[in-house]
């Protein structure tokens, strides 16, 4: 997304059991309206539509002012969807509209499905929930403030495990089913009715019949053997639209006769017991705001959304101005970090602190404590630099794609955890066709399973432009294991 420099709003969206939306055609999840106090006090909502407006393979995302002391409100905007680190998956470019009351702008095209809803292995949607985040800038004008809105939309899900005990199971035939029905267990409505029968060749029919339309249904069926245990029979997911009825057969082993012969494993007093587990779309949404916090400083609070006492703040940008100082001035130092080609003078107390290694190196009897000096010599000036600007800062200035290739091995190499994090971020926001497939070696060799799986949904998802490049073929050569891993996924 855009530069943080100037001050914004964000509004960010959580949409839980999205893989449950049952919206067909031009319908959409709607947001809760909020309103920014900082534009004019105006009112907004969100739209997203998951079959599209135009092209069902993409997200349509639309912005829409509901009301403003103008009636109208001049913004710049963009979105972007996040992963459940904060990571950016996929960002729109800025505009810049005029909005009238009850008018929308947005993208058509926000984001292609394939790359949300067949990539929940790669941990994309964590916790069956899509994140949006949408920036507003008041246009031609700087914001005073910063402000952050948390929401969330619950798409209502109800899950349910039973027992269906099938009697008489000698019997069934064409025209004799067993029966039973789901209700829901808020208000008893029918959802589901389940009839097994005996279809052609003695295969065994299951027929799901649904009491309404536009619903999403998933379906888990066990057989109940007569050790206790369970033999999972199919698992499969049904979107009713339109048709009201769909049929599951049986896996072929598991025909009438074949279960008839296997009477002792299967039956008892000619009863087949089905376990059963499921999970339906109820069709209601409920909307909620859960947080919204504003603040002079241009960083909003990460951690609660409170914002931090004025004399705590201080306290703490002294504490990080005098550590500046102590680094730059090199004043009382009683160790130096040396590479190849240069020495980079440190406080063992400060190093210690801030890296558990670097404290290990320096309370043992190693060559680090008894020279009062730590030999690097994989890392180059540069990167030392950075890291020890980090250590005593916690700042990251001008950051490119090499220096934090760079400084995120030093980071996993001296455990400086928050240092690590920042930089296997700034490596996701930034991953390109180009640098895929060096990423992907980097976070399987620092055994980083978020980045690893976050690159991987990368290079699925760019296949074309990754796989017929000559990094894609010198990493099949140097890695040939994580090579095969990536492309398994792909039918996982």
């Amino acid at each position: 997304m855009s530069n943080d420099a100037e001050n914004y709003f964000l509004f960010k969206w959580h949409i839980v059991n999205v893989s449950f939306c049952w919206h067909t055609g031009d319908e959409h999840i709607r947001s809760p309206s909020f309103i920014v106090e900082t534009l004019d006090k105006s009112k907004w909502h969100l739209k997203l539509l998951p079959k599209g407006e135009e092209n069902e393979d993409y997200l349509s995302l639309f912005v829409t002012l509901e009301s403003s002391d103008q009636n109208r409100c001049k913004i710049e905007y963009e979105a972007c969807i996040v992963d459940d680190q904060g990571s950016i998956l996929e960002n729109s470019n800025r505009q810049k509209d005029l909005f009238l009351s009850n008018e929308g702008w947005g993208w058509e095209e926000f984001m292609e499905k394939n790359n949300i809803f067949h990539s929940k292995g790669m941990n994309c949607l964590y916790e069956d929930t899509l994140t949006v985040c949408l920036k507003m800038w008041k246009s031609n004008e700087n914001m005073k403030q910063q402000g952050e809105c948390i929401a969330r939309t619950l798409l209502g899900v109800e899950r349910k495990s039973f027992v269906w005990a099938v009697e008489r199971f000698s019997s069934l035939g064409p025209d004799v089913k067993d029966t039973y029905e789901i209700r829901s267990t808020e208000n008893d409505k029918l959802i589901m009715s389940l009839n097994v029968s005996e279809a052609s060749e003695e295969i065994l029919c299951l027929e799901f019949t649904a009491a309404r339309d536009k619903m999403v249904f998933r379906f888990r069926l066990f057989i109940l053997c007569a050790t206790g245990k369970t033999e999972k029979i199919a698992e499969k997911e049904y979107r009713f639209r339109g048709s009201l009825v769909k049929k599951l057969y049986f896996p072929f082993l598991l025909t009438k006769k074949e279960i008839v012969a296997r009477k002792d494993n299967y039956l008892k007093d000619d009863v087949l017991t089905l376990v059963c587990e499921c999970a339906f779309s109820t069709g209601v949404a409920t909307n909620e705001i859960q947080l919204t916090t504003y603040s002079h400083d241009t960083t909003l609070m990460k951690r609660a959304g409170l914002l931090q006492d004025t004399k705590k703040l201080q306290l703490s940008n002294d504490l990080k101005e005098n550590l500046k100082s102590l680094h730059a001035d090199q004043l009382l130092s009683d160790t130096k970090l040396k590479t190849k080609t240069n020495m980079f003078p440190a406080h063992k107390c400060i190093l210690s602190v801030r890296s558990p290694v670097f404290k290990a190196m320096f309370t043992s009897d190693v060559r680090e404590k008894i020279d009062d000096c730590v030999y690097i010599d994989d890392l180059d000036d540069d990167s030392v630099i950075r890291m020890l600007n980090y250590i005593y800062t916690g700042e990251l200035e001008d950051l490119q794609w090499e220096s934090a290739r760079e400084l995120y091995a030093a980071a996993d190499k001296y455990e400086i955890l928050s240092l690590k994090e920042e930089c296997s971020s700034f490596l996701k926001t930034h991953l390109s066709p180009n640098n895929a497939c060096e990423a992907l070696i980097l976070a399987d060799m620092h055994s980083d399973n978020d980045l690893k799986r976050m690159v991987q949904y990368f290079i699925l998802r760019h296949g074309t432009l990754v796989m017929n490049s000559n990094a894609w073929e010198e990493l099949m050569e140097s890695h040939p294991k994580l090579a095969a891993h990536t492309l398994t996924l792909k039918y996982q």
